[in-house]
């Protein structure tokens, strides 16, 4: 049977490069990295690493549910690339096998794993001298509600617990910023006034008029706002840092 998690990634596979979040999301993340290899580490659908081949990037991904990566290996197969960039392997096994890269990528995988920290450590160890680390996570444990437990989010995060879990690690933080602020309030409301998980039909599925333009403001909002502007606080962090010799 699936989690919860493994099925939400599975129904919303295709939609993933569509969606006006996860586009502006990919685009920031995407304008972070530096030239070379990449791996997304805990690719989830495969929507990240479809995107950067798609900019012709030598992009790689993997997963430790084999539920989530045949929903991946499908949609990169349906968008005409090689499904064999993704795989169900765990990070170490790349680092038996000395395979460093030149980019790492984790998107909303930190706070699926108990261990941070190690997992943290993994993928900096995993990164060549000089290259790029982006990681996002959700943010505010002031919003941590039912959606977050029901798909095995152990925490939210604070600009603070991501500068402890890179400390003594051999990085230099780049930048460290809050994204999507118009999502905080509502939230709030979910998580700590009706106790529910948050509603967000309105991103997927046939639009109505009325979808269609939330999500039309939506994205001008992602893309010629919060790209340009950093707000104090957002749903998602994003840090970028450059690993050192």
């Amino acid at each position: 049977m699936l989690t919860p998690l493994e099925a939400q990634q599975a129904a919303l596979t295709d939609v993933q490069t569509s969606d006006f979040r996860a586009d502006n999301l990919y685009r920031m993340v995407g304008a972070r990295l530096g030239p070379g290899r990449t791996l997304d580490v805990g690719c989830g659908g495969g929507g990240m690493v479809s995107w950067l081949l798609d900019q012709g990037e030598d992009a790689w991904g993997i997963d430790q549910s084999p539920h989530t990566v045949e929903a991946a290996k499908g949609h990169l197969t349906r968008r005409g690339h090689d499904p064999a960039r993704v795989s169900n392997d765990d990070l170490r096994d790349w680092l038996d096998r000395g395979e460093l890269v030149d980019n790492v990528i984790s998107m909303d995988c930190l706070e699926h794993v108990a261990d941070d920290r190690g997992l943290m450590a993994n993928m900096v160890a995993i990164t060549r001298p000089g290259g790029r680390l982006v990681i996002t996570v959700p943010a505010l444990m002031a919003v941590y509600g039912p959606r977050d437990e029901a798909i095995g989010h152990h925490r939210r995060y604070h600009k603070g617990d991501l500068e402890r879990l890179l400390a003594d690690l051999p990085v230099e933080v780049e930048d460290l910023r809050y994204w999507n602020l118009l999502g905080v309030p509502p939230a709030f409301l979910y998580a700590r006034i009706l106790k529910a998980p948050l509603q967000e039909g309105f991103r997927y599925g046939e639009p109505t008029l009325a979808k269609r333009a939330l999500r039309k403001g939506l994205h001008l909002w992602f893309a010629q706002v919060e790209r340009r502007l950093r707000p104090p606080v957002g749903l998602t962090l994003i840090l970028t840092c450059r690993r050192l010799p």
